[in-house]
């Protein structure tokens, strides 16, 4: 099958041919008179499986890498190798629109036959993740009943895939309703010494040593803006108020504002967040009684301005997915958490 290459497209004039690789893979656009127009990415896949050949207007020859120059290369790797991947898993994609570089059809399907599956947004290992981008552009995918998938290209050209998806949150566990409890702020956080049963055994906070409940300095704030805990300053005996003990917190850890908001969202959706310290996060998340099952999720805090490099986004998935618990982002801002979930896929 030959091609003739026409600025930044290849044309495929004859019927017959152009029909066949429309029909079998819908590689190109059918044109109105006959044959298809390929886009550059599709001709030089097609060449490299040895189904195409390429001539110039001119009758000259092409080869697969005078069209890899004519593709930046930037372009090349962020996207092409995506797309090559994914059509040898055998699904068809086609050029996106938005923040999604290709629009992926299951595999057995394609334009005009059934609705894409995914919406594929291609990045390369040195991007930088930048969350109130991934999760506006989450936002517009959602809104057209999509799946966001994301194509991560490394250094040796290897491609990685992951799931994106907002998850509204929701636990079992009831606040604390009992009378008050008198506590002592003691290092980072406060002892109670008495009536603590049910504030640890049916709402699972702190951690009980020798006849005491340790709580961590989350709870305590929380559980003092509630009006459930009274906390004593041990060494002057002073109640503190929860102006007292924010400064207190903020001086100590520098991110305590926004691990603070996401911590009491948690609370107040019924989860029970404990440390993710062993995870390599603030919290890890439990949407039930900690005797019955494990933590479901791993949460990591993040105000809206959060960037970082891409590879410690996939540490942070790997971690989750080894222990065989979800990997969430909490995006903070203003007053409100948005909650992402990322997720290794194997298309």
């Amino acid at each position: 099958m030959t091609g003739i290459l026409k600025e930044e497209k290849i044309i495929v004039r004859d019927e017959k041919e152009g029909n066949r690789i429309y029909n079998k893979g819908y590689f190109g656009r059918p044109l109105s008179g006959s044959g298809v127009e390929l886009e550059l990415f599709e001709g030089l896949y097609l060449m490299e499986s040895d189904r195409l050949e390429v001539m110039t207007e001119e009758g000259d020859e092409v080869k697969s890498e005078d069209l890899i120059e004519r593709i930046s290369e930037d372009e090349f790797h962020r996207e092409y190798l995506p797309y090559k991947d994914m059509r040898n898993r055998g699904y068809v994609l086609k050029k996106g629109s938005g923040p999604a570089s290709f629009r992926v059809f299951p595999r057995g399907g394609g334009p005009g036959k059934t609705p894409s599956k995914y919406w594929l947004c291609a990045y390369r290992e040195n991007d930088s993740f930048q969350i109130d981008k991934i999760i506006d552009d989450l936002e517009k995918i959602g809104n057209l009943d999509k799946t966001m998938m994301a194509a991560l290209v490394d250094e040796e050209g290897d491609v990685t895939y992951y799931i994106f998806s907002t998850i509204d949150l929701k636990g079992t566990v009831k606040n604390h309703s009992e009378k008050k409890i008198d506590g002592y702020l003691y290092g980072e956080g406060t002892i109670l010494n008495k009536d603590f049963e049910q504030l640890h055994d049916q709402n699972f906070y702190g951690f009980e040593e020798e006849g005491t409940l340790r709580l961590s300095i989350y709870e305590t704030l929380f559980l003092v803006e509630k009006e459930i805990l009274a906390v004593e300053d041990i060494n002057t005996g002073e109640e503190l108020s929860v102006e007292d003990i924010k400064p207190i917190y903020r001086s100590k850890r520098g991110e305590f504002g926004t691990e603070y908001k996401v911590y009491k969202d948690l609370r107040e959706r019924g989860l029970i967040p404990k440390t993710g310290f062993k995870y390599g996060a603030p919290f890890r998340a439990y949407s039930a009684d900690p005797e019955e099952k494990h933590a479901e999720f791993i949460i990591q805090p993040v105000k809206k301005d959060y960037g970082c490099r891409w590879y410690k986004v996939s540490r942070a998935i790997r971690v989750a997915h080894s222990v065989r618990k979800d990997f969430l982002y909490a995006m903070v801002k203003n007053n409100d958490v948005y909650y992402m979930k990322i997720k290794r896929e194997t298309p």
